[in-house]
């Protein structure tokens, strides 16, 4: 994942903390928090620990507390944020209630920043209940990933489906697997700095209208293969290809 920023790696154990206090301020994490930090990561007292917020705030503390049940961090200062070098947006219709959590789970540790659940012709009925129902557990994989990655902004979901005609709004690629057309890995080389957005039907892939709508709208239509993949499988790897990619007129970008 190419990224800007001062700190390499993920650097200290991270906790979340819904409201960052002020430097020199103590704040008591939540049992959840708590645990995780000292039972699971085994940090002690006196070791450093980087706070997050999911929003963009990031604070460098110090275990005071080690207890499993309200783990208390002194607040020392500033921490430098990472962010990948380019902003993503994945659409797709939603998968199956296990892949979707592994979808979602995936795309928010390697950084996309939004996701949004497509509501397309071939998307199976049920699946805007089932976005609700995971809205809670989708939130919870967002700032999980943050502890892996070592970025400072939360995947954002959408809390409600779009209508896949709603939604066209001219910007991105839609993938297909149809023969002759681009790579993905090439378009995006091609593209200039700023936010991208990705299309990624349902299984079975988008309609044809679908298709022809998205070209009209001024969708770019592009490949990562002559392979068809499952939905899931194929936005993951498209996030990758894209986040993997620096634009052309940055040079500061650190892998």
């Amino acid at each position: 994942m190419s990224t800007a920023g001062d700190a390499g790696g993920a650097g200290p154990e991270r906790a979340w903390c819904e409201e960052l206090p002020a430097n020199g301020s103590d704040v008591v994490l939540d049992r959840d928090e708590s645990g995780h930090l000292v039972r699971v990561r085994r940090v002690g007292e006196g070791d450093d620990v980087v706070l997050f917020d999911g929003s963009g705030g990031l604070r460098r503390g110090r275990l005071v507390g080690a207890d499993a049940r309200a783990a208390r961090v002194q607040v020392l200062g500033p921490y430098p944020a990472r962010h990948p070098v380019r902003e993503l947006e994945v659409r797709t219709s939603l998968p199956e209630p296990s892949r979707a959590d592994d979808l979602v789970a995936a795309l928010a540790e390697l950084g996309v920043r939004r996701f949004v659940a497509l509501a397309c012709r071939r998307t199976p009925p049920g699946r805007d209940e089932l976005l609700r129902r995971r809205l809670p557990r989708f939130a919870r994989a967002a700032r999980e990933a943050l502890k892996v990655n070592g970025l400072a902004r939360a995947l954002e979901v959408e809390a409600e489906p779009r209508p896949f005609a709603a939604a066209l709004d001219g910007r991105g690629w839609l993938l297909d697997t149809a023969p002759g057309l681009p790579a993905l890995g090439a378009c995006v080389a091609a593209a200039p700095a700023g936010p991208l957005v990705l299309w990624v039907g349902p299984e079975g892939g988008f309609a044809p209208e679908e298709r022809e709508a998205a070209h009209a709208a001024g969708l770019g239509l592009a490949s990562l293969g002559g392979a068809a993949l499952r939905t899931a499988t194929a936005a993951v790897a498209a996030a990758a290809v894209v986040l993997a990619s620096a634009p052309a007129s940055r040079a500061d970008g650190t892998n």
